[in-house]
Protein backbone atom coordinates (compact mmCIF):
# COMPACT_ATOMS: atom_id res chain seq x y z
CA UNK A 1 0.00 0.00 0.00
CA UNK A 2 2.81 2.62 0.96
CA UNK A 3 4.59 1.92 -2.89
CA UNK A 4 0.96 2.94 -4.38
CA UNK A 5 0.94 5.78 -1.86
CA UNK A 6 4.41 6.78 -3.28
CA UNK A 7 3.81 7.03 -6.57
CA UNK A 8 0.73 8.70 -6.22
CA UNK A 9 3.12 11.24 -4.42
CA UNK A 10 5.22 10.91 -7.16
CA UNK A 11 2.54 11.58 -10.00
CA UNK A 12 1.27 14.88 -8.61
CA UNK A 13 4.73 15.40 -8.44
CA UNK A 14 5.19 15.16 -12.10
CA UNK A 15 2.09 16.09 -13.38
CA UNK A 16 2.42 18.85 -15.73
CA UNK A 17 -1.33 20.48 -15.59
CA UNK A 18 -1.04 20.68 -11.50
CA UNK A 19 0.90 24.09 -11.35
CA UNK A 20 0.14 27.51 -10.80
CA UNK A 21 1.77 30.39 -13.39
CA UNK A 22 2.11 33.71 -12.07
CA UNK A 23 4.06 35.90 -14.68
CA UNK A 24 7.58 34.62 -14.61
CA UNK A 25 7.23 32.54 -11.90
CA UNK A 26 5.71 28.82 -11.90
CA UNK A 27 4.44 26.88 -8.79
CA UNK A 28 4.25 23.24 -9.11
CA UNK A 29 2.33 21.25 -7.22
CA UNK A 30 4.16 19.02 -4.76
CA UNK A 31 3.40 16.32 -2.41
CA UNK A 32 5.05 16.74 1.08
CA UNK A 33 4.12 13.52 2.11
CA UNK A 34 2.78 10.05 0.50
CA UNK A 35 -1.07 10.17 2.20
CA UNK A 36 -2.15 13.24 0.56
CA UNK A 37 -4.30 11.61 -1.94
CA UNK A 38 -5.95 10.11 1.39
CA UNK A 39 -6.00 13.48 2.55
CA UNK A 40 -7.53 15.44 -0.45
CA UNK A 41 -10.30 12.67 0.06
CA UNK A 42 -11.43 13.93 3.14
CA UNK A 43 -11.76 17.65 2.25
CA UNK A 44 -15.43 18.62 3.31
CA UNK A 45 -15.41 22.58 2.71
CA UNK A 46 -13.81 24.90 0.23
CA UNK A 47 -13.41 28.62 0.81
CA UNK A 48 -13.33 30.47 -2.60
CA UNK A 49 -14.42 33.94 -3.77
CA UNK A 50 -14.70 36.10 -6.86
CA UNK A 51 -12.60 39.37 -5.59
CA UNK A 52 -8.96 37.51 -5.49
CA UNK A 53 -8.67 37.90 -1.63
CA UNK A 54 -7.80 33.97 -1.31
CA UNK A 55 -5.27 34.24 -4.18
CA UNK A 56 -3.28 37.67 -2.13
CA UNK A 57 -3.57 35.73 0.83
CA UNK A 58 -5.84 38.17 2.52
CA UNK A 59 -8.19 37.12 4.43
CA UNK A 60 -10.97 38.73 6.44
CA UNK A 61 -13.63 37.24 8.66
CA UNK A 62 -16.87 38.79 7.80
CA UNK A 63 -19.55 36.29 9.02
CA UNK A 64 -20.27 32.48 8.42
CA UNK A 65 -23.57 30.53 9.58
CA UNK A 66 -23.62 27.83 11.63
CA UNK A 67 -26.60 25.12 12.29
CA UNK A 68 -28.76 28.21 10.84
CA UNK A 69 -27.27 31.19 13.32
CA UNK A 70 -25.35 34.18 11.39
CA UNK A 71 -22.06 34.85 13.10
CA UNK A 72 -20.05 38.22 12.41
CA UNK A 73 -20.91 41.18 11.35
CA UNK A 74 -23.83 41.84 8.26
CA UNK A 75 -23.44 45.31 6.58
CA UNK A 76 -25.56 46.32 3.31
CA UNK A 77 -24.19 48.16 0.52
CA UNK A 78 -24.28 51.70 2.69
CA UNK A 79 -22.46 49.99 5.67
CA UNK A 80 -25.86 49.99 7.53
CA UNK A 81 -25.83 46.86 9.81
CA UNK A 82 -28.36 43.92 8.62
CA UNK A 83 -30.29 41.85 11.15
CA UNK A 84 -30.52 38.43 10.33
CA UNK A 85 -32.96 36.43 11.74
CA UNK A 86 -32.33 32.38 11.07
Amino acid sequence: VEIIRFIHSLWINYDQEMYYENGENSVAARAHTTTLNEELGQVQYIFSDKTGTLTRNIMTFNKCTINGICYGDVVDARGEPVEITP
